[in-house]
């Protein structure tokens, strides 16, 4: 089990990937593991807007959430306290949140799957945005427009997640990112 020890300089570990990616599963285990809050970007933005990510796409547009989550995502870097983050896909889209996600005190770990993983997790969400009657085509188009941004942030661990369990991916993380020590936790 996992000792967490108040290292207040300690980054904020922030999960990027395509919408299904298992963002928020394994942010609430990594969480866990290293003894932090977790801050899921879609109950964030949920909770600030009342409305969900597919709410406000279909009723003020795509690029109306792309702002959005994007603030979300700003607003849970500034906090003091070192958290793991949940992060929509589209913050790779906006420049301001490519700047912050390199910035000192961040880092990054990139959640990759095959666009038929992603469909399939896509069909259990009614709180995601629609990809249209062809997700899988959707997904691999998202792959294709962000694969350059997503490499644009750096992300310090890229993990496929396709048939791995949550537990395994988080284990894999905290190895990845020197066993926990410099995250304020020994495992």
């Amino acid at each position: 089990m996992p000792t967490a020890t108040s290292d207040a300089g300690a980054p904020h570990v922030v999960l990027v990937g395509l919408m299904g990616s298992g963002k928020t599963t394994l942010g609430r285990v990594l969480a866990a593991r290293l003894g932090r809050r977790f801050v899921d970007g879609d109950v964030e933005l949920e909770r600030s807007t009342g409305r969900t990510a597919r709410e406000i796409a279909e009723a003020d547009g795509v690029s109306a959430l792309v702002s959005l989550e994007a603030r979300v995502l700003l607003d849970a870097l500034a906090r003091s306290e070192p958290t793991v983050i949940a992060a929509a896909a589209s913050v790779v889209d906006d420049a301001r949140c490519r700047r912050a996600l390199r910035s000192p005190g961040v880092v990054v770990v990139r959640l990759s799957a095959r666009a038929e993983t992603l469909a399939d997790r896509h069909r259990s969400g009614s709180h995601r945005r629609s990809l249209g009657t062809d997700p899988v085509a959707g997904f691999a188009a998202q792959a294709r427009a962000r694969e350059r941004r997503f490499r644009a942030v750096r992300p310090a661990v890229t993990i496929a997640v396709d048939d791995r369990c949550p537990e395994e991916i988080a284990g894999l993380i905290v190895g990845e990112l020197g066993g926990g020590r410099m995250y304020g936790t020994e495992v």
